[in-house]
């Protein structure tokens, strides 16, 4: 329940800090769009194994390396994530992973949420 208010909380909060329209990155949860940041049409996978969810989504941003982990590592601290390595966070029973591509003058940043 205190969860839930939480994260009503922050979303209200970006909201009002201009994210994008539709918030959180498809198959995910709580995880927020940085703003700037737009998904990549149909490269999302999500499903439930008996060890727990895998979530994959890719996403396009102007922003470099520094300015993604920036914004992820205040929110996802917000959310009850704590950082585990450069570009690892834990919570519970999940690990969730950033991975960087260049493409052009855009980042291209891949989320992964596996069991752990």
């Amino acid at each position: 329940m205190i969860k839930a208010a939480l994260i009503g909380l922050l979303v209200s909060g970006f909201a009002a800090g201009g994210l994008a329209a539709g918030g959180f990155v498809t198959g995910f949860d709580d995880l927020p769009l940085m703003p700037g940041m737009t998904e990549i049409p149909d490269t999302d996978v999500s499903f439930d194994t008996t060890a727990g969810r895998i979530v994959i989504a890719f996403v396009r941003t102007p922003a470099d390396r520094g300015k993604i982990m920036a914004f992820y590592q205040t929110t996802l601290a917000q959310l009850g994530w704590r950082k585990h390595s450069e570009a690892e966070f834990l919570r519970e029973e999940e690990v969730l992973s950033f991975d960087y591509l260049s493409d052009g003058p855009d980042t291209i940043v891949r989320f992964s949420l596996l069991p752990q």
